[in-house]
This record gives structure tokens, C-alpha cells and sequence, in this order.
């Protein structure tokens, strides 16, 4: 038969015995983002902002010369 756990509730005396409330003791530590968690987070803000940058730098205008005549009616080259 499995044991069912209750959650503690956060003004809760703390399961680990010290006598302060749950907020003020593990509650603390139970929020905090693990090391894999912020990895993974790095990870993919440093993939996003890389393709963001990519995908700018890829919108710029060619330098050198121009491949064709200036239209003024367009305000392009042909």
C-alpha cells in the first residue's frame, strides 16, 4: 500500500524539527533552482540570444558595390 504525503503548508512547523515555520526554514531552499535547472536555462538563453543575433546580422544590407541600377520609385537597386 502506498503512504500518501501531504504537502506542509507554508506556516506549518517545519518536518525537520526545528521548530520555526516552513517559510522560514526549508520553504527557502525548497524554491531555489537546482544546478541542472540552471544550466539548462543558460543553455537555452545563450542558443536564443545566438540565433537572435544571427538571424540580425543575416538582415543587414550587403556591403561593396551595388548589384544593379538605383530606383527612385522603388528606393532599391534592380
Amino acid at each position: 500500500m502506498a503512504v500518501q504525503v501531504r504537502p506542509v503548508g507554508r506556516n506549518e512547523p517545519c518536518p525537520c524539527g526545528s521548530g520555526r515555520k516552513y517559510k522560514h526554514c526549508h520553504a527557502v531552499a525548497a524554491r531555489r533552482m537546482t544546478t541542472k535547472q540552471i544550466v539548462v536555462l543558460v543553455a537555452v538563453s545563450v542558443v536564443l540570444i545566438g540565433g537572435l543575433l544571427m538571424a540580425v546580422a543575416a538582415r543587414r544590407e550587403p556591403t561593396g558595390q551595388p548589384m544593379g541600377v538605383w530606383s527612385e520609385e522603388h528606393g532599391h537597386y534592380h
